[in-house]
């Protein structure tokens, strides 16, 4: 008899994770998570090097903290020094990409922790070459 009531109990609770998990994700959560997430796992910190994404190819956006902005979330293709290529998350804090050269970028896990612009020049060979295919 008390299967039941806790199986209701679960089933109940279950709905409201999922609906409260995809309520954060549209609330632009779900990319921070991943962000933060990258951030305290134990992945080594990578060098990185990308083309800078086209503006409004952001693959998602979301209200900064002061609600006054937004944040543009790009995913990218980027690659090592020896031409391994990942894709990466990068959020863009209060502005999109303006699309121009190539971005150098400290990434742990699948996220940019830190990037900053750079000539197609400064990126290894061996990076321009993954991407260039």
């Amino acid at each position: 008899m008390r299967r039941k009531p806790l199986a209701a109990v679960l089933v109940l609770l279950s709905a409201a994770l999922v609906l409260g998990g995809n309520a954060l994700l549209d609330a632009g959560w779900g990319s921070a998570l991943r962000s933060i997430a990258d951030r305290v796992l134990p992945n080594p910190e990578i060098a990185m090097w990308a083309p800078a994404p086209e503006p409004g190819s952001h693959a998602s956006s979301y209200a900064d903290a002061t609600g006054a902005g937004a944040n543009y979330v790009y995913l990218v293709d980027a690659a090592d020094d020896r031409g391994n290529v990942r894709e990466l998350q990068l959020i863009f804090f209060g502005r999109e990409s303006d699309g121009e050269g190539w971005l150098e970028i400290e990434a742990h896990g699948g996220s940019g922790v830190r990037y900053r612009a750079c000539d197609a020049a400064e990126a290894p060979s061996a990076a321009r070459g993954a991407l260039d295919r």
